[in-house]
Order: structure tokens, then sequence, then C-alpha cells
């Protein structure tokens, strides 16, 4: 079954990983139903930080109040490889203790951040479809609040009857019909 992951969660990722770079940045997938609709940055506190990750207990436990109090599912956690591609290297495989979670990489070795994301278990590793979804679905720049959806009904509305009233002067004057026989 494809993961779907929000617009707006892959960008968050992608400048979590972008700050943190060279380091690798990592945290949690968060949504419902295997779509990812939030991502939440965990501090990486391993050794060796530009070559591994390991989330920090203590901002991890934030995390998954944060994901509880918003009613939302724990869906896998995120990592980024600086300088590598997005494939599980031989620590993200031993170091992966459920495959029921994904687990995304995203990988900064070319111009552009490239995503992948697999389940990862028991030292098997698998390929998950990732569909983006599409940014004008989740977040709408130019949406209108109802204030504004409002403002734009009456101006249309006085715009209608302006042009009502300037119809009706611009009309010539009837026919005097009195003085037909």
């Amino acid at each position: 079954m494809p993961a779907r992951i929000a617009y707006t969660a892959a960008r968050e990722i992608a400048e979590h990983a972008a700050r943190e770079a060279p380091k690798e940045a990592c945290g949690l997938l968060a949504g419902r139903s295997g779509h990812i609709s939030h991502s939440l940055p965990v501090r990486n506190l391993a050794p060796r930080p530009e070559a591994q990750f390991e989330l920090d207990p203590r901002e991890e436990l934030i995390a998954l109040k944060a994901i509880d109090k918003r009613g939302l599912e724990l869906l896998g956690a995120y990592h980024s490889h600086p300088d590598a591609p997005p494939i599980p290297s031989g620590e993200d495989i031993a170091g992966a203790v459920d495959d029921g979670l994904l687990q995304l990489i995203l990988s900064l070795d070319r111009s552009a951040p490239r995503l992948k994301i697999w389940r990862i278990g028991d030292g098997r590793v698998t390929p998950v479809e990732l569909i983006f979804e599409d940014q004008s679905a989740l977040v709408d720049d130019h949406a209108l609040s109802r204030f504004q959806e409002l403002a734009v009904v009456i101006a249309g509305l006085a715009s209608l009857f302006i042009l009502l009233a300037l119809a009706l002067a611009l009309l010539p004057p009837a026919p005097d019909l009195s003085a037909l026989p």
C-alpha cells in the first residue's frame, strides 16, 4: 500500500534537513491511515551526527505527546542523508525496530532534495510507493477567509445594483401613450 505525504510535511522535512546539514536531521512522521500530514523534528543525539542519527529521547517523548494531543497516529520516522542517496544504510537497517513504521529518508546529495520511504525490519528493506499530495490540495495560499468571501459577495451585489441603476438611467424616456388615437 502506498504512503501519501502532504506537501507541507515534505517541505518541512526538506527545510529541516537543509538547516541541519552537514548533520543528519531526524524526526517523527504523523497522520492518519498511511497519510503523512505532519512532521515533528527531533534533535539528533548521535555521536557522529554527520553519518548517523539517534532521536533525543526527551524531545521524542514531547513529539509523541503532541501527536497524541492532535489525535494523530505515529506513522514512522524520518532522517536525512546529507551526502548519500535516500537508501537505507547498514546502520539504518540495524537500528530499525518496527517494520510497521515507515522510514522516510531525505537525500541532499543533489541540487533538489529526494525523498524515499521504506519499511525496514528483521533485516529486510522494502520500498514503499510515496505519493506526494498536490500543494494546492493541501495549502491554498490564495484561499479567502470567510470575511473576504463575504466582502467579495457584497462587492459583487453592489456592482450589480450600480449596473442596474445605470442601465435604468440610460434608458430613453417612455413614449407618451395618451396622445395615440
